[in-house]
């Protein structure tokens, strides 16, 4: 003999089921969608970071190429440089020694595609750099930024 509704319970089961998945899945996708967004913001953050620095090292290169120019060559050579303003140039050092002290901001903007729609980051960071007349090496400072 058969009892009826055999197949309803199997239905129900598997609706219940369903339908608890689906309720998990939505929870899931509303918790972690923010974590995802931060994250990707966050990488797009670092690349940026990472973009000024590079940018200051490419600089820096161009100053101490030609260690024995003046001012105003050392000036048009940073600021060739896209997303670079120059601050201040300034001889510096005892007569034995000249020097000319360069001290310049690097600004960079990224923006990415991602699947949250479009991101930005923006990023600036001052640097000062010491070029001596005669050729040698010549450390790269990162100064806080004036206002």
């Amino acid at each position: 003999m058969r009892r009826g509704g055999g197949t309803s319970v199997w239905l129900r089961r598997g609706l219940a089921v369903t339908v608890l998945a689906a309720v998990l899945a939505t929870i899931g996708v509303v918790a972690g969608l923010p974590l995802l967004r931060d994250r990707s913001q966050q990488r797009l953050e670092q690349r940026t970071e990472r973009e000024v620095t590079a940018t200051a090292q490419l600089v820096r290169a161009r100053l101490l190429a030609d260690p024995g120019a003046g001012e105003s060559t050392l000036r048009q050579a940073a600021g060739s440089v896209a997303g670079v303003e120059v601050l201040t140039v300034r001889s510096d050092g005892p007569a034995s020694a000249p020097a000319v002290r360069l001290v310049f901001r690097v600004r960079v903007t990224k923006t990415a595609a991602s699947v949250f729609g479009w991101q930005q980051a923006d990023a600036s960071a001052c640097f000062a750099q010491v070029v001596h007349a005669e050729a040698g090496p010549a450390a790269l400072e990162r100064l806080s930024c004036p206002d």
